[in-house]
């Protein structure tokens, strides 16, 4: 596992560095945005640690023009601006989770485990389920072969179901699945999500509720 640390604050990203190295990973560091960005241009890392307050280029600017390229490397925020807005902003334009300084060191290298984990379990192959189909590799969400727009939390929604088509998944499962993403996640944010997505796929999938258990996806009946 090669990770990246981006972070101007020279003891911070060796104590990072440190850190996840006892637990397994190859690290590089980086100290500005721009630096950054020609190594993420020229290698190739399982994984992001990305501070925002960068000088040369802001670790925000930074993460939007990877995401342009495609590149769905997992990211994780590491940031003393703690605001909600910051931390919304961070994850709507396409990091995977988002700490807080002061953080635990032990919690930075839980938090990349599993987001290591969870790209390795989910972004090898394309999942498709009759006409609805997500490309590995591509923020596109393909019906009958036409892209079609979600919401980044609404497209996290569908790819857990379609992992886990022809299974029950129960609205607590959702709620996990997002918790890196949003720990203020909440019941009624699921239900608004899986009524957005039955209104966007239209009639090429079945997704039903089971009432007080949970959704089922299934290719629809003939």
């Amino acid at each position: 596992m090669k990770a990246l640390v981006i972070e101007d604050n020279p003891n911070l990203a060796t104590s990072i560095a440190t850190f996840l190295g006892e637990a397994g990973f190859q690290v590089e560091t980086c100290g500005d945005g721009r630096s950054a960005e020609h190594l993420l241009q020229t290698l190739s890392f399982d994984l992001i640690l990305l501070d925002l307050g960068l000088p040369e280029l802001d670790g925000i600017h930074l993460l939007r023009r990877l995401r342009n390229r495609h590149d769905k490397t997992p990211v994780l925020i590491i940031s003393a601006r703690d605001a909600l807005d910051q931390r919304v902003l961070g994850l709507e334009e396409g990091a995977d989770d988002y700490l807080a300084k002061p953080f635990s060191l032990v919690e930075v290298v839980a938090r990349a485990k599993a987001l290591v984990r969870r790209a390795k379990q989910f972004g090898e192959n394309s999942l498709q389920c009759g006409d609805i189909e997500l490309p590995s590799g591509s923020p596109a969400v393909l019906v009958g072969g036409q892209p079609v727009t979600l919401h980044r939390r609404e497209r996290e929604v569908l790819e857990y179901l379609l992992i886990n088509q022809g299974r029950l998944v129960s609205k607590a499962q959702l709620i996990d699945r997002l918790s890196d993403l949003d720990d203020a996640v909440s019941p009624s944010a699921i239900e608004t999500y899986i009524s957005r997505l039955r209104k966007k796929l239209g009639d090429d999938i079945q997704l039903r509720t089971v009432r007080g258990l949970g959704y089922l996806l299934d290719t629809k009946s003939s």
